[in-house]
């Protein structure tokens, strides 16, 4: 019988699958055929609620002709300067690469062992990789794959969702960002760390968002957070409001936002 982690450990290499460039032809026969099927068996064994997702994924391979005309959409999205989407994903955290979000990658995957194969000719924080490694860790332990995902996965897959619906929603990668973007929010929640990893000095809040309180929406970087939090400690002064997003908390605070003429 297969455990929970395992069924996820499959659903995110298969995302890390479908990510990668689809250069052979059977990539597009077994995606057409049946990727969707697939994806829908595991989602209802971790109770995930991506019915309408699965179901545009199904019609929007329905209409791929051949494997050209999926190779071309993924080539049109994200290899093609310039590319309207990128699965390079620290773009979508520090708005650029090279940034503190690389660096947490680099140095999780040399904690975690991990190096590129010979056929993954890009940049650490590529979406394949990242979900790649995700795997690998929910057969290690729950608690790294976790903190894993938080570094990039959390903050990044929703806004590429958005980024590839906007740009071409009839595309397969349309619904396939979504399915990626809702699933990766089981790891949004703050696990408790177990002794061996409290004993540990790497600094695991590089690259982590804060989520706001009322709205749950990534708004800014825990290390940023945390800084703020402790200067307005040292000068006598709260931190609460930081627990919210501007926007929730000029709500809660009675303020209004107009236009300037």
């Amino acid at each position: 019988m297969k455990t929970e982690n395992s069924i996820e450990q499959a659903f995110w290499l298969t995302m890390a699958n479908v990510f990668l460039p689809p250069m052979h032809p059977e990539v597009f026969v077994v995606s057409r055929n049946w990727l969707a099927d697939d994806l829908q068996e595991m989602c209802d064994a971790l109770g995930l609620d991506l019915l309408p997702d699965l179901k545009q994924l199904r019609r929007n391979l329905a209409g791929l002709a051949s494997h050209e005309i999926l190779l071309v959409d993924y080539s049109h999205l994200f290899l093609q300067p310039p590319a309207p989407a990128s699965l390079n994903l620290s773009r979508y955290v520090d708005g650029g690469i090279n940034g503190p979000c690389m660096d947490a990658l680099e140095n999780a995957y040399r904690r975690a062992g991990v190096t590129q194969s010979e056929r993954m000719r890009d940049l650490p924080d590529h979406g394949a990789m990242q979900m790649e490694t995700l795997a690998f860790l929910l057969g290690e332990d729950f608690q790294e794959a976790a903190d894993f995902a938080r570094l990039c996965l959390v903050g990044a897959l929703p806004r590429l969702a958005q980024t590839v619906d906007e740009e071409s929603p009839n595309s397969p990668y349309a619904p396939l960002s979504r399915i990626a973007a809702g699933a990766i929010t089981r790891f949004t929640q703050e696990a408790h760390p177990s002794a061996s990893q409290k004993k540990r000095r790497h600094d695991v809040s590089v690259g982590v968002w804060r989520h706001c309180k009322s709205c749950d929406q990534p708004f800014a970087r825990e290390k940023e957070i945390q800084i703020m939090t402790r200067a307005l400690a040292q000068a006598g002064l709260p931190a609460t409001h930081l627990e919210r997003c501007p926007d929730c908390r000029d709500a809660v605070s009675g303020f209004f936002k107009r236009s300037l003429t």
